[in-house]
């Protein structure tokens, strides 16, 4: 069997193309009605009620300080398994589209440094040409801190 580990869920925010690893992808789904939070980070939209499982959603756009786009049935949620802490979090990601699954060998994925993308850098763990556009791969981990990741499971059990 394939080791799952150099695979990666390619989606689009606007324009750019992102990349996160397959390891860390529950699952994808289409649009859901959103139950807003508040006192939360403007970034995180609300809670979702998946199967019995209560999920955050966290509009990548606001994250990375790009323009809000109108939620449709046409946009789609990525459902990933964070660990912080020796427990797992089931976070939603707002994207607008899912392209593919690719396969990055180690030695095509190019480490950024302050390269002048839209958004920082520290979100990012490398680049990777994909046909004819770069996917910038996000480091998972620094989407959402350990904070963060707090704050969200606290305001739920609120």
């Amino acid at each position: 069997m394939e080791e799952i580990k150099n695979k990666y869920l390619i989606f689009n925010l606007d324009k750019d193309t992102f990349g996160i690893p397959l390891s860390v992808v529950s699952e994808v789904i289409s649009y859901q009605p959103i139950t807003p939070l508040y006192e939360v980070s403007n970034y995180v939209k609300g809670v979702i009620n998946l199967r019995g499982k209560i999920i955050p959603i966290v509009d990548l756009r606001i994250k990375f300080h790009m323009p809000q786009k109108e939620y449709t049935e046409r946009t789609i949620f990525i459902i990933v398994n964070l660990e912080y802490h020796n427990q797992q979090s089931l976070i939603g990601l707002v994207v607008d589209q899912v392209k593919d699954v690719i396969t990055v060998e180690s030695e095509e994925l190019q480490q950024t440094g302050e390269i002048g993308f839209k958004f920082k850098t520290k979100y990012l763990y490398g680049v990777v040409r994909y046909q004819e556009e770069i996917v910038s791969i996000l480091d998972i981990e620094k989407i959402l801190t350990k904070e963060e990741i707090i704050e969200i499971q606290d305001t739920l059990k609120e």
